[in-house]
């Protein structure tokens, strides 16, 4: 690759807005967003999160937002949140509960790789790289537990209805300081500020974790001791529903 070339492509791209009047494509959304290229996507959350109006969410490529655009006829924001008011975490739970996989005599100790959400939520899936292009959203809530009330996303392959995030991400936030950071059609990412510490801790929240995401083990980590080791001092949570 000669000098002009390489210059030229390692020229930074700027940031493209839109208001919720325009297309992005075929997709017209209900809130702004911001194009910006996977590199960029740290920067661009960054500044955003200073405006106490919106929570930026990285919501991934121009499919993924078609994906969120073509769900079903939704409830209303408000409907949700009363839902997620009335969620019951022990009923949720003894419902939701799986047979747990055979216990490993291992060691838990942390196995998570050094990334943190923004990177995981901006990056091209194929390449673990960041992505050409992703799409920030800037979803009118102050709130970030309120963002999946916004969608009504859920009900379908095991993926949980609305409240059922909404009330999750209220109890993670007030437990490890938990806070959305990546909102697609099937998979969610999260800054983790208070991590487990603790092997005990880090058991009882992988529980937690399979009874919401059961591939986070049936397609990933394959057993809850594994999945705790993941999660111990983890600055980063990915779920994803197939």
């Amino acid at each position: 690759m000669n000098l002009l070339k390489r210059l030229l492509r390692e020229k930074k791209r700027p940031a493209l807005y839109y208001d919720q009047t325009e297309h992005v494509g075929p997709v017209k959304t209900p809130f702004p967003l911001i194009e910006c290229s996977g590199a960029d996507a740290q920067a661009v959350v960054a500044k955003e999160a200073n405006n106490r109006d919106h929570t930026p969410i990285i919501l991934g490529s121009l499919r993924s937002l078609e994906m969120l655009n073509d769900l079903p006829s939704k409830r209303s924001v408000s409907d949700v949140l009363s839902a997620a008011n009335k969620f019951d975490f022990d009923s949720w739970f003894a419902g939701a509960k799986r047979e747990q996989p055979l216990r490993e005599d291992i060691a838990i100790t942390p196995r998570h790789e050094p990334l943190d959400a923004i990177q995981i939520a901006a990056q091209n899936p194929l390449t673990q790289k960041p992505a050409n292009t992703v799409y920030i959203g800037l979803i009118p809530t102050s709130d970030p537990t309120e963002v999946p009330a916004h969608f009504d996303a859920g009900g379908w392959n095991e993926f949980p209805v609305s409240e059922v995030h909404v009330a999750l991400m209220r109890r993670w936030r007030d437990r490890y300081g938990a806070r959305l950071i990546g909102h697609q059609f099937d998979t969610l990412v999260f800054h983790v500020q208070r991590p487990p510490t603790t092997v005990e801790d880090a058991l009882k929240l992988a529980e937690e974790h399979y009874a919401y995401c059961p591939d986070r083990v049936d397609q990933g980590s394959d057993t809850l001791d594994e999945l705790a080791c993941w999660l111990l001092k983890n600055p980063s949570w990915y779920f994803w529903w197939d």
